[in-house]
């Protein structure tokens, strides 16, 4: 964990009110590991704001001089406007790498992505850095076409090709129709390990038991069933308000089954299975 002012490199409006902010920041680009985030003071408003690590680049190292991030956000309040309006070349006052990302066992090997939404920001750098070794579906979730984030051309250049990304939108104007818990189920056999970023009404969905339902081509009642989803090893990333942002206010505590966490900095990674969703309220 480091402060630091970086510099804009570039500050792009990629869709309708969602922009991707690129920064130079060596450290924080040679450090981080998918799922964790960076704080960034937001003009002179009290809390800085927490962002994922949405992607990293080059990975030469904090020695070299070189190497910047990205964020991913939306604009939802002051804060995010203020950063919305940010100009390359202008510094912005960052901290990180914070928190705990992502998790991977040495035998696995397909790895299953499930975005909801803006969910997308911490998956987009987990593809771009594992994808050399794994095998990855990203489940992408959204309520239409024009709110989809990752195209082809942008996951060629970030993923090493070992990566597929399967679109489904609320009202069907791209991919399948549908959430993405709607289709979860049809790739969870192929899956070693699940990762997921969204609302949380999404991981409640995902907490609950899947309905079995046949393999594709076999008969009603026939054959294996499909894996349920409490069978598999599935981590999700928690988007909440954090005071501190490195454990110190505890502001963001959650009750898991392990007793009180701190998602800053016990997370914002947890086992699904880990949270007690009935109590979860951000």
């Amino acid at each position: 964990m480091k402060q630091t002012l970086g510099s804009i490199a570039s500050n792009v409006e990629v869709m309708s009110g969602v922009y991707v902010m690129w920064i130079e920041a060596p450290h924080v680009a040679a450090a981080a590991q998918p799922g964790q985030f960076v704080t960034v003071r937001c003009k002179d408003f009290t809390l800085r704001r927490p962002f994922s690590i949405h992607q990293s680049s080059p990975l030469t190292g904090e020695d070299s001089g070189e190497g910047e991030i990205a964020i991913l956000f939306r604009v939802a309040g002051k804060g995010t406007f203020w950063l919305s309006q940010r100009q390359a070349g202008e510094k912005i006052d960052i901290l990180g790498p914070l928190g705990k990302g992502f998790t991977i066992r040495p035998e696995s090997k397909n790895l299953l992505l499930v975005a909801g939404g803006i969910g997308i920001a911490p998956l987009v750098l987990m593809m771009q850095q594992v994808s050399s070794q794994h095998q990855v579906t990203l489940i992408q979730g959204a309520g239409t076409a024009a709110q989809l984030y990752l195209d082809s051309r942008q996951l060629t250049a970030i993923s090493h090709q070992r990566a597929q990304v399967v679109p489904v939108t609320e009202d069907g104007s791209m991919g399948r129709k549908g959430t993405a818990t709607d289709i979860l189920s049809d790739f969870l056999n192929w899956a070693d390990q699940v990762y997921a970023c969204g609302p949380i009404d999404m991981y409640k969905t995902m907490a609950l038991p899947l309905n079995p339902s046949p393999l594709k081509g076999e008969g009603k009642g026939e054959g294996e069933k499909r894996s349920n989803l409490k069978l598999k090893e599935c981590q999700v990333s928690l988007e909440v308000r954090m005071g501190c942002g490195f454990g110190a206010c505890y502001g963001c505590t959650i009750n898991t089954r392990k007793g009180l966490r701190r998602v800053c900095h016990d997370g914002p990674v947890f086992e699904l299975d880990d949270i007690i969703w009935q109590q979860v309220k951000i």
